[in-house]
């Protein structure tokens, strides 16, 4: 797990106010059905109405990162986010464990990425290729945004090792 200081910042906010916002999100979350399309790992959603070509991108990770891209402001009542802005966060983490435990099942390492800036959250995941980067290795570069990087797939627990480093830091 990777994370840059905007995040433990933000990670350290939600931790101090103690949201329980599962009963606040929303019931269903969207299909988060994956699977393997001519070397390209992609929400089922994305696949059935693709709206991205491979041609516009540096390489496969790239689409990836765009083609699987959840907005979590998309998700929730407005009226809830502008009364508690980290609720977008808390989707984000949930919403990426969920999608950890998706990837889990297909060969391979992939990075989940959980991005947030107060206003915004999206969580991204691409399938990591020796080679390739879609992220800077430097997480401080990120200025204006948490950004916090989990690796997933088989016999991969990350939001495991996430919940016992934000324990040890309280």
């Amino acid at each position: 797990m990777k994370l840059n200081r905007r995040m433990q910042g933000y990670l350290g906010e939600l931790r101090s106010r103690s949201i329980d916002a599962e009963p606040l999100l929303p019931g269903k979350w969207p299909d988060l059905t994956v699977a393997e399309v001519n070397g390209f790992v992609l929400l089922d959603s994305f696949r059935r109405k693709p709206s991205l070509r491979p041609a516009d991108f540096d390489g496969p990770s790239a689409l990836e990162a765009c083609a699987n891209k959840l907005l979590m402001e998309k998700m929730l009542d407005p009226r809830l986010v502008s009364a508690c802005p980290l609720l977008l966060l808390t989707a984000g983490l949930l919403m990426a464990e969920a999608v950890s435990r998706k990837l889990a099942v297909l060969p391979g390492r992939f990075n989940v990425i959980v991005s947030y800036d107060g206003e915004s959250c999206a969580v991204r995941f691409h399938k990591l290729r020796l080679g390739e980067r879609w992220l800077s290795e430097d997480l401080e570069a990120y200025v204006d945004e948490g950004v916090l990087v989990v690796e997933a797939g088989p016999g991969l627990t990350p939001f495991a090792q996430l919940a016992a480093a934000t324990a040890q830091r309280q």
